[in-house]
């Protein structure tokens, strides 16, 4: 779990992380995102739940 050593101007309930993506993978995020008029952080969360999604066994 998360430190929760925050400082009193911090969100409660979320948490800042920095993450460095390669060039190729932000040029692509990029262009999908224009598509959908999302906020980067929107486009990212989004991806993220949609990777955590439960796999349908078939």
């Amino acid at each position: 779990m998360q430190d929760k050593n925050k400082k009193n101007f911090e969100r409660s309930g979320s948490t800042r992380k920095q993450i460095r993506f390669e060039d190729s993978l932000l040029d692509k995020i990029e262009s999908d995102r224009a598509k959908t008029n999302q906020a980067f952080s929107e486009w990212v969360k989004d991806a993220c739940e949609q990777k955590l999604k439960p796999k349908s066994t078939s």
